[in-house]
């Protein structure tokens, strides 16, 4: 019975921290490539002084007017209810993190309980790219 019980609390504990982003996860987001569901290009992760960072006030990944922006509440990428959008919670084909190694994760506001999907705004403020 302690056994099961043991059990249960790791899987329910490893759970409870998936998709959260840690400090030392840091460099492996840093210039990771943001590929939408249905292949643009979305900008990249990195601090905000890179040209293409999602989180460069001048750059239009980072704009509230580019359709190829998360930040645009009018685009497939950045509303509440496209599948391929961030900010979708329940988006089927969230945005793609993409490193030379592969696919690293999803950018997502969705499912807290999937260790796989990635917030933007958690990346943002850990890593202190704002």
């Amino acid at each position: 019975m302690k056994i099961i019980f043991l059990v249960f609390i790791t899987l329910t504990a490893s759970c409870l921290n998936s998709g959260e982003v840690n400090r030392w996860d840091c460099n492996k987001f840093d210039g990771a490539k943001i590929i939408s569901g249905d292949g643009e290009f979305l900008g990249e992760l990195g601090p905000r002084w890179r040209t293409d960072s999602i989180f460069n006030d001048s750059s239009s990944y980072a704009s509230t007017w580019s359709q190829n922006s998360i930040f645009n509440t009018n685009s497939n990428y950045g509303n509440s209810y496209s599948d391929l959008s961030v900010f979708n919670e329940r988006a089927s084909n969230p945005p793609m993190i993409i490193t030379d190694s592969g696919i690293i994760g999803y950018l997502s506001i969705g499912d807290s309980w999937n260790n796989e999907r990635f917030n933007p705004n958690d990346i943002k403020y850990t890593c202190d790219w704002d």
